[in-house]
């Protein structure tokens, strides 16, 4: 899949300070441009009342993230990379 980043996730991304977690958001993303469709994504699930706006779940240890994202066709946005407490109320 074409991924394209937007400006909030990298800004967001520039925010973790955890070694960890940054290279579990790495390999989350080398996983998704190496899927084929959607539903090779783990942990990909579709938002309540949206048609194209889906989350992502990550976790490592003690943290729990969620990727927005948006998918069309081959093309996946990432939108926001924030604390799952967080992330429901800044996305979509």
């Amino acid at each position: 899949m074409k991924i394209i980043f937007k400006p909030k996730f990298k800004r967001d991304i520039d925010k973790i300070k955890s070694k960890e977690l940054l290279l579990a958001i790495q390999e989350k993303i080398l996983k998704i441009k190496n899927a084929e469709s959607p539903e090779q994504i783990t942990g990909l699930k579709l938002l309540r009342g949206y048609t194209h706006h889906y989350r992502i779940i990550l976790k490592t240890g003690e943290h729990k993230y969620r990727i927005g994202a948006m998918i069309r066709g081959e093309k996946i946005w990432m939108v926001r990379f924030l604390p799952r407490s967080i992330v429901y109320k800044q996305f979509p």
